[in-house]
């Protein structure tokens, strides 16, 4: 499997045009893992219908009088100590609904930030415990599957997990598809499942700006 794939990733990578834009013509490989490799993954969860995912552990809902509903899971004490006038030790799961959109501004960047709503009299707050919530076995789990891969795979609608790696044929010293044939191989041999080797061109590609998929591949750990 792993020369295969090496051979299929090298051959592409001969057939890259030469560019004066290192990132423009990339070799990407899609790994679908197999299913036994997350069998003891805990099931996604939501908090009901109508929200949609913003981020890890953050979802939001616009409701039907003209307010939203944010949960955020992972709220701790960092954010907002002892701002109720109690001391707060651990994590929480908030339930925050308002009618002013400020208070979901940083939803997908910054989402603690909902605590700057505490004590507002228009913004509804429910707060519970993180520890015995579900979203803390589920945050548990991928984050020590990161510390181990340095990466978080994709949730297919089939239900299988997936990632897409990526090398500069172009940039070849750091980015080239040898590294990229030892990460698959890396990946494969570990979580098993099926690789596709395919050839993309990035219009918009930058000599100073590497592609997600790149980055992705030079931090999977092959020692």
């Amino acid at each position: 499997m792993n020369r295969s794939l090496t051979r299929q990733i090298l051959r592409a990578a001969r057939q890259t045009p030469a560019s004066a834009e290192p990132f423009r013509h990339l070799v990407e490989v899609d790994l679908v893992f197999s299913e036994a490799a997350f069998a003891s993954a805990p099931e996604p969860w939501s908090p009901g219908a109508g929200f949609v995912e913003v981020m890890g552990g953050v979802w939001l809902r616009d409701n039907a009088d003209a307010t939203q509903t944010a949960v955020v899971a992972g709220v701790g004490p960092k954010e907002l100590p002892a701002a109720d006038g109690g001391l707060w030790t651990e994590e929480e799961v908030w339930t925050v609904t308002s009618a002013d959109p400020d208070v979901f501004a940083y939803l997908d960047d910054k989402p603690h930030r909902v605590t700057w709503a505490l004590g507002r009299p228009d913004v509804k707050i429910v707060r519970e415990s993180y520890a015995t919530h579900p979203q803390a076995a589920v945050d548990a789990y991928w984050e020590g599957f990161h510390r181990k891969w340095r990466f978080l795979p994709e949730l297919r609608e089939d239900g299988r997990y997936a990632v897409t790696l990526g090398c500069a044929p172009n940039d070849s010293w750091e980015h080239g598809p040898w590294p990229l044939a030892r990460a698959c191989g890396r990946l494969m041999g570990a979580l098993g499942g099926r690789a596709t080797v395919r050839k993309t061109v990035n219009p918009d590609a930058h000599r100073w700006v590497v592609p997600e998929c790149v980055t992705r591949m030079g931090s999977v750990p092959v020692g």
